[in-house]
Formats: structure tokens, C-alpha cells, sequence
């Protein structure tokens, strides 16, 4: 598969679901009640599977629930409607994760865990710590 066609299959997820599409440095971004997403411009696996992540904030089903689990929901629906997941994909996945955990961390006081069974585990490849008695 091309960069040209990963390109193309997020203009069109995004035409197909009016997704503004708005360019953006680093990173991305998803603004769910408007219907837009900042993203760099897909030139590589990795910023094709960060814009599939920030569409999956759109139109995926788990936005309601705690920040981490949104996060790790996100990524499923990337992977999930990806036309394609290689290596590189899966790695930026857990770099992804593993920030959001390093973030959850330091506010560990106002920041809800995904529980033990929670996929969130899974895709970050890492085993869930101990459930607290």
C-alpha cells in the first residue's frame, strides 16, 4: 500500500462522515462535537495511523468514558478500519499509550486507571497492574 492511498482513504473516511480535516504541526487532535481533526498530512505509516486514531475519536463508541479508555478506544477503531497495520503502526500505537500513561501518572490523583480487564492493557502491551484490595 502507498502513502498516496493512506492519504486517500483518510480524505475519504473523512469526506464520507463531513470530518473537517485542518492541518496541524505535531501530533493530532479531535474535536468530536465539531466534526474536525488537526493532523499532520499523511506521509507515513505512523501519521496514517495517528489520523486514523483521531477519526476513531470521532466516530468510534467510547468517548464517554475515562480519558485512557477513550484513548486506548480510539486506537482499536484505527486498527479496526485500518486498510493496512504493520509494525511501525503497532509501535506508534504503544509510544502513543505509553505517553497517555506517563501523563495519567503525574496526575495520578485525578486521573481513573482502565481496569485490570480493560483492553487498554492489551494494546499497550503491558500486563495490568494489580487490582487494589
Amino acid at each position: 500500500m502507498t502513502v498516496a492511498q493512506m492519504a486517500a482513504h483518510i480524505a475519504h473516511l473523512c469526506e464520507t462522515h463531513e470530518i473537517v480535516i485542518e492541518g496541524h504541526s505535531r501530533g493530532g487532535r479531535a474535536f468530536r462535537k465539531e466534526r474536525r481533526v488537526k493532523i499532520r498530512p499523511v506521509k507515513s505509516a505512523a501519521t496514517y495511523a495517528v489520523a486514523l486514531h483521531e477519526v476513531g475519536h470521532i466516530l468510534g463508541p467510547w468517548q464517554s468514558q475515562t480519558r485512557l479508555c477513550s484513548e486506548a478506544g480510539a486506537w482499536m477503531w484505527a486498527k479496526e478500519h485500518a486498510l493496512l497495520w504493520t509494525p511501525v503502526m503497532e509501535q506508534k500505537l504503544r509510544a502513543c499509550l505509553a505517553s497517555y500513561m506517563h501523563w495519567a501518572t503525574r496526575r495520578s490523583n485525578h486521573v481513573s486507571m482502565p481496569e485490570p480487564e480493560h483492553p487498554f492493557w492489551a494494546l499497550l502491551g503491558q500486563p495490568a497492574p494489580e487490582a487494589s484490595s
